[in-house]
This record gives C-alpha cells, structure tokens and sequence, in this order.
C-alpha cells in the first residue's frame, strides 16, 4: 500500500547517511518572546530526548554538501529529520541493553565506507582498508583542525562523519544481534522442515473477488473505510500533511524566443549596429577575451571568456568532432548548449602532460591563507626550504616523510604532499613561477618555487602526455523569454486565479481542463520532505511553507512567481492533522480491500447457507471445479498465496468438504484428497536459511516498530513558520 510505501521510506535508511550544517538564517530575526514556552535551540523531542538546532545544523549541512544541489533543501530536510529520528531510537535501545560503544567498532565501520575503502592511504602494504590508519588520518585532521578556516570546515565535517559511523556501528550491532537471536530450535526445525515436505491434495471452487464485483457490485463507503483505519492503526499513523491543486504557466522561451536569439547571435558574424554602437564582426577580432568581455558588460554576449585549455571530453558535444579538424581562427556553426546558443572560434591549441608532483609548503607569518606552524619570517621560510630541497635531491625518498614533518599544508595529513596537475592548467598570474616550472621540467627534477602561501618545494615524480587541448573563445547568448512570451503567462495565471477564488478542488480542476492547462493534484504533501511533482521551480519550498502557515484555511488560493518568469497558481484543498490517515489519503489502498472483505462475506453467506457439492457451487457462480497440490509453508493456488486454504487443506479429514473459506483473492470451498508426508530436507540448509532471513528482515520490522511505539514531536513547523514572520 502507498500509504506504508511512504512509512517505510520515512523509515527508510539503516543510518547510514552522511550528514552536514544547516542555514545560519534559522537563527536571525526570530522574536522568540512570541515561542511560548519551546526552546528555539530544540527542533523535536523522540522519547523526550531532544533534537538540538546543532544536531539538526550539522546534519543538514553535510548532507547538502555531500549532494551539491541535487535534491531539493526541503526534500533534505525531510531526510535529515528522518536520520536523527532513527539514530535516536536505536541509540536509546543501544543504551537500554547495555550495550558499549567502542572507537574501534566506529573505525571498523568507517572501514566499508567508500570514502575510506577508495582511498589509498588508508590501505596497508597488503592492499587492504586499514581502521589504524583511518584512526590515525582522524587524530592528525583534529592536530591540525585550526590550520585554516577552509581546513576547520572540514574537520568539523568529518567529526559529523565520525558521529554518524558511531550510529552505524550500534546500528549494525542491536539490529544484527537482534536478527541473529531469532535462532530455531531443534524441535521447531523438525515441524518446519516436515512442513516444507508434506503436499496435501484437494479439489476446489473459487469465487474470484474481481469477477464477481463485475457481476454484483458493491460499494465502499468513507465510514467503513475510517472503520477498517482504526482497526489497523498502527499502519495508518501520518504527520501533518496537506493536498495541493496547481497548475503551472509557462513563461519560459517559447521556439519563436529561440529563434530570435540565433538570429542575434548570427548577425554578431558580420558588422553590425546594436542601439547605437558598431560591433565588430566575430571573425575578424584579434583581442577575443576584450571583445567577449565588453559584450558581456552591455549585455549582447552572456557568458565571460574561458582562459583555459581544455580537452575535447569537456567542451559541449556538438563542437567535440568539429574542433579536432578545426584550424586556428575558424568559428563553428552556431549549437544549442542548455540555456544558451554559441559561436565558438578556436584560438589554441596545444599537447598537455598530467604531471604527479609532491610538494612541501614552508609558509611564513603573515602569509595569505596559511600560517606556518611554527612562527618565522619570510627569509628564514625560503632558508628552510632551500635546505629541504638540497636534502631531497640526495635522498627523494624521504619526502614523505618530510612533508608530514614539516609542511604547512593544512591537507599534507591526508594527501602526503601529493598533487595531480597537466600543464593544460591555467594557474593565476601569481602562480606563474610554478606554472613554468611544471610545464618545463622533466621527471626527477626538484627545485623551490615561490608562491602567495610561501615556498613550495617541489620534485617532478611522474610526467605523461596527456593528450590535445584547446583553447576557445565561445560567443554566447542565453535564450530568453521575449516580453510578450512572460506578458502572456502572467496574464493567464492572474485571469484563472481570479477564476477559482472561493471553488472547490473538483471545480479548480475542471475550470484549468477546460482553458486547456494542466491541472496536478498532490495529496500527502509533509512540510519537510516532499517535493512538488511536476514543477521543479525555484519556488516550489516557498509554495509548501505557505501551504503550512498557521493561518492557511481550506480553500485558500495563491499565485507564486518563478525566477524565470513562469506562474504557479496554487490552492489548498486539504488540511489534515497528525494521527490516523483520512480515508480519503488512502482509499485507492484501503477500498480493494474493504470492499473483498464485504464480497467474502457476502459470497461465504450463501455459500454456508446452500450446503451444496463443489460441482453445483460451480454451476451456480459460473465457474469450475480445480485440483491443487500444496505445501503447508508456500500454499499457492492459482497462483494466489492463499495461507487460509493452506491450513484447511492439513487441516481438513480426508474426503471432507469445507465450509467458505474467504481467501485473499477469493472465496474457495475444498475438499481434502490425500496428506503425502515427503522426505524432510537438509535442516542445517533450513537452518542458515532462517537465520539469514531473520537477519534480512528484523532490522526493517523492528525500526517500524519502534517508530510506531515511540513518542516523536516535531517542532520545526512552528519554529520555521515564525521565522518566516
């Protein structure tokens, strides 16, 4: 059911996420006299133990990092709540067992991680992850956690690692220990193994559900679907959640917009006059990054000059094939790449070497960006590296262990010295002594080199071609919406809105058919972690936090504006509340269900009533009389895993009709033919079986039980709301 397919994926990850820091705005500008009694630094309470802001911060952070803009802020949001929530729980049934975490039990954890496992330096001289390494690549990270504030940021981002491999780790041992003492006895393999052998015979009569239901139809009315919700609560449990109608009017480039900008874009071939000014044509430009960039400053070209070589993998695939066979100064036909149309014209080209160098950083106070570890001037730091580079050229495998030593590189804990260049880098002009450097010197070449951070002393280890690079000056101009093209969405947006003020869903939704739009309707929206399908607007968290404001009313309607000029006409037309699902969130789940449940009770009435043979049954609902042969512990029939008919088929004595049996997709009447007792198998199998599918299965039943028993508030609505105000 969806409804349990969105509390598993609520429960979903084993903690296994890595985590990271959520926005400094949460802090600012909230008047928290108006909070009442809750603590602004506490987001949720699970079992009365509290989620603080930093918790949920550093979370939210890493995750954001680790996913670059991938997702949504609002859909990870969700997953940040829902990762704090479960380590929670398994910390709080960790601790109530008594168990210990241990360092060396977070380490073996970290060993699986790809973050580790990938990395060679946490790999011993037999190839395999070490978690003393690990340990000690975590030790020298918190020495030299103050190097630098970029170097700060990620060690604070690592001990958010850490803390989530310490989740893991207890995670991998309550669940497992949990799984693995679901053990079978002896006497219990006996019964099952037996189970396994043993097929019973029957003949039989099925009423299908769905081929009834053509022929007598029922219905399933709201209260009978509340009825069966409160039956099964535990599996209709839903936070606060909303249903949204919208519909989308596009004010993005529309192919006449398109077209407008090529023809633009094409007339920068030739000399031409743009509001007064004479433009030179393209072609016959000598200075192409000036010519680029005062273009882009009056807005007729729309992307800056790239200075760098870069190799045919990444240039746009349209000019990839072009640009091998191009000479110097030719231009290329115009290509569509994302948001833009391009000119490009080859103005270099070059071979280009991958260079594996190592360096030491002797850095000196009063350096940009890195501090020497121990205080000295910049005459002593070029001293010092001097007389490192004289020691390496005697003995270059000692660097190192001189880089360890003696660096200020705030990341020579982790890389060693090592770095990866190709001379098709375009380093800043302050770098031009060791951009000349590497290009020029060939393998086993050492040599000191100055820099902004201070003396860099630098052995060539490693030098191989590395293929052809080219350098290209790219005329660019970004497709955009002509006036008329967002006049036009604009117009429609505020004429349906006007529309549909005050009507219902059903009418929102058949006016917007009606003028030929788009209508979507979204049920069981979360304000964290749902995102809206079908628009993937820059507005879309906007659109949910107005959804959950604390005075939004049914019915309420709203007109958003995107960044690109589009409109989202938006209403909300349902509010529920936390507790048990309404049954319209779940009836396209719930009604198949309920309404069996009313046709096996209704078929098995006049079936008990009848008494009749299974030949006349079948005449009487139009269908026929089968055989089957079924095992106790897999009874499928036709198809069907129908475990009732299973247990009456052992169950029943030899030659006996039973009464209805209301099954899952039928009602069946059987008659038992014979019980064959077959051979048991081998119970060590049965055994290794079982375990690993308790093992397989616990970890998931037992985190939704523990979600379903535990006491989770969640105060991040109302914390965020009163920010917004």
């Amino acid at each position: 059911m969806a409804i349990l397919g969105q509390i598993r994926k609520r429960n979903g990850l084993l903690i296994g996420f890595v985590a990271v820091a959520l926005l400094l705005f949460l802090l600012g500008g909230i008047d928290w006299s108006r909070m009442g009694s809750k603590d602004p630094n506490v987001y949720g309470k699970v079992n009365k133990e509290v989620i603080t802001r930093q918790e949920y911060s550093d979370q939210f952070y890493f995750l954001r990092t680790q996913y670059q803009g991938q997702y949504p802020e609002n859909l990870l949001e969700g997953e940040v709540w829902n990762s704090l929530v479960q380590s929670k729980l398994i910390e709080q049934k960790f601790n109530a067992a008594g168990l210990i975490l241990t360092d060396k039990m977070i380490w073996n954890i970290a060993k699986r991680s790809p973050l580790f496992a990938n990395d060679p330096q946490f790999k011993d001289k037999n190839g395999n992850v070490s978690a003393q390494l690990i340990q000690e690549g975590f030790q020298r990270m918190t020495e030299n956690q103050n190097a630098s504030p970029e170097f700060k940021e990620y060690y604070q981002n690592m001990m958010t690692l850490k803390t989530n491999l310490g989740y893991q780790a207890m995670s991998r041992q309550y669940l497992g220990a949990y799984g693995t003492g679901m053990l079978t006895n002896s006497k219990e393999l006996d019964v099952l193994s037996q189970n396994q052998a043993n097929v019973a015979t029957i003949d039989f009569v099925k009423i299908d559900y769905a081929a009834y239901q053509k022929q007598h139809p029922v219905q399933v009315t709201d209260d009978e679907l509340k009825a069966y919700i409160k039956k099964h609560k535990s599996l209709f449990k839903i936070d606060e959640n909303r249903t949204l109608d919208y519909v989308f009017f596009s004010g993005r480039p529309t192919p006449s917009d398109e077209k407008a900008t090529l023809k633009a874009l094409n007339a920068l071939l030739s000399v031409s006059v743009i509001e007064g000014d004479t433009i030179q044509a393209f072609g016959s430009v000598k200075n192409d990054s000036l010519y680029i960039s005062e273009l882009n400053s009056i807005q007729i070209a729309d992307r800056p000059f790239i200075p760098q070589y870069r190799y045919e993998r990444q240039l746009p695939q349209p000019i990839q094939n072009w640009v091998k066979n191009a000479s110097i100064g030719q231009i290329s036909s115009p290509y569509k790449n994302e948001d833009h149309y391009i000119l490009s014209k080859l103005i270099g080209k070059k071979s280009s070497d991958s260079i594996h160098a190592k360096n030491i950083l002797i850095s000196y106070t009063g350096a940009p960006q890195i501090q020497p570890k121990t205080p000295r001037n910049k005459e002593q730091a070029k001293k010092q590296a001097e007389e490192l580079s004289a020691q390496l050229a005697s003995n270059p495998n000692d660097f190192a262990k001189l880089a360890t030593q003696f660096s200020d590189d705030p990341n020579v804990a982790t890389n060693k010295g090592d770095i990866k260049l190709t001379t098709s880098q375009n380093l800043p002009a302050q770098y031009k002594d060791l951009q000349n450097f590497l290009e020029s010197s060939p393998v086993g070449r050492s040599g000191v080199v100055e820099t902004p951070q201070g003396y860099m002393v630098i052995l060539i280890s490693e030098r191989k071609p590395d293929g052809i690079v080219y350098k290209l000056a790219d005329l660019a101009k970004k497709i955009e919406s002509s006036e008329a093209t967002t006049e036009s969405a604009r117009k429609q947006a505020h004429s349906f809105i006007s529309t549909v003020q005050e009507k219902s869903s059903k009418e929102f939704q058949q006016l917007a058919k009606k003028l030929k739009y788009d209508p979507q309707q979204q049920k069981r929206i979360l304000r964290f972690g749902s995102v809206l399908q079908g628009l993937g607007t820059d507005k879309d968290g906007e659109i949910i936090a107005w959804a959950f404001d604390s005075e939004r009313n049914l019915g309420d309607t709203e007109i958003f504006t995107t960044s690109d000029q589009s409109y989202v006409v938006v209403r909300v037309s349902s509010l529920f509340k936390k507790g048990l699902a309404d049954p319209s969130l779940v009836r396209t789940e719930v009604e198949p269900i309920v309404r069996n449940e009313k046709l096996g009770k209704i078929i098995a009435e006049k079936i008990n009533a009848s008494n009749k043979s299974l030949d006349q049954l079948a005449a009487e609902f139009k269908t026929s009389k089968s055989s089957a042969s079924v095992s106790f512990d897999n009874p499928l029939i036709s198809g069907s895993f129908e475990p009732k008919v299973g247990g009456a088929a052992f169950g029943l004595k030899q030659g006996t009709q039973s009464k209805a049996i209301e099954g899952r997709t039928g009602v069946f009447v059987i008659v038992a033919k014979s019980v064959a007792k077959g051979q048991p198998g081998d119970k060590k199998q049965l055994r290794t079986g079982l375990m690993n599918q308790y093992s397989q299965q616990m970890p998931s039943l037992l985190l939704n039980t523990l979600y379903q028993d535990a006491d989770i508030t969640d105060y991040r609505v109302d914390l965020f709301s009163q920010k917004q105000k």
